[in-house]
């Protein structure tokens, strides 16, 4: 997609809009996660992912490394530049041939029927991550019940699949609503005991009774409410 068709594209989802409302609150509420945020990345250095996965990406997944190459933390999990993106797909890419990898025994969907239920499809493309193994991404291969481009939970531990959003652009709509509506806090992080420990600051999205979820059994625990994941 060419950089003027792109940002038609943009502008008319308002997507621009929604990147400058969520900066807005980091700057008021999380000045630390603010500052980390570091400048866009090239739309050749997109190309290259295309060209590596053999899938087009979305608009709305070229528009969040364009405006920022890497958002840290402020997207709940940690954000993944572009480099580990590549590393992490070429990680399942050299396992996808292994006999457990299209297996689809204990592997299950929520919704039923939207993603793939196996441990391994490389069009799923990563950009959070638990540094576990598990990953926040969009979902370019779905199954029958599916949509391309929607956002989902999966990983080395994430049997139980979730579709949090159909498309990245909604995921940062419910994102940013939540925190709009307090429904999000910021935890600062400092331990003395282990120096030279660096402080630093990390969001937390709570349910509808407020509550938020620190300890987690799958990373949909971390987006309550969000698609089909339940409000626990």
């Amino acid at each position: 997609m060419s950089e003027f068709r792109l940002t038609l594209t943009l502008m008319s989802s308002g997507l621009p809009s929604l990147f400058e409302r969520l900066e807005r609150w980091l700057a008021a509420h999380a000045p630390q996660i603010h500052a980390e945020l570091t400048p866009g990345v090239k739309n050749s250095e997109l190309d290259e992912l295309e060209a590596l996965t053999g899938q087009t990406l979305p608009p709305d997944f070229r528009a969040l490394y364009r405006r920022h190459g890497d958002w840290g933390r402020a997207l709940r999990l940690t954000h993944m530049p572009l480099m580990q993106v590549h590393r992490d797909w070429l990680m399942w890419e050299s396992l996808s041939g292994e006999d457990f990898a299209s297996t689809m025994e204990g592997h299950a969907s929520f919704p039923a029927g939207a993603i793939t239920p196996r441990y391994i499809n490389l069009g799923w493309i990563p950009f959070l991550t638990d540094y576990g193994g598990n990953s926040v991404g969009i979902d370019l291969a779905p199954a029958s019940a599916g949509v391309r481009g929607q956002v989902i939970t999966f990983g080395r531990d994430e049997r139980e699949k979730y579709v949090l959003a159909p498309s990245l652009h909604d995921f940062l709509r419910e994102y940013v609503e939540r925190l709009e509506a307090g429904r999000g806090r910021v935890i600062d992080e400092n331990d003395p005991d282990f120096p030279p420990f660096q402080p630093f600051q990390r969001l937390e999205l709570t349910n509808a009774a407020g509550e938020g979820v620190d300890e987690y059994l799958r990373l949909a625990d971390l987006f309550p409410g969000f698609g089909d994941v339940p409000n626990r």
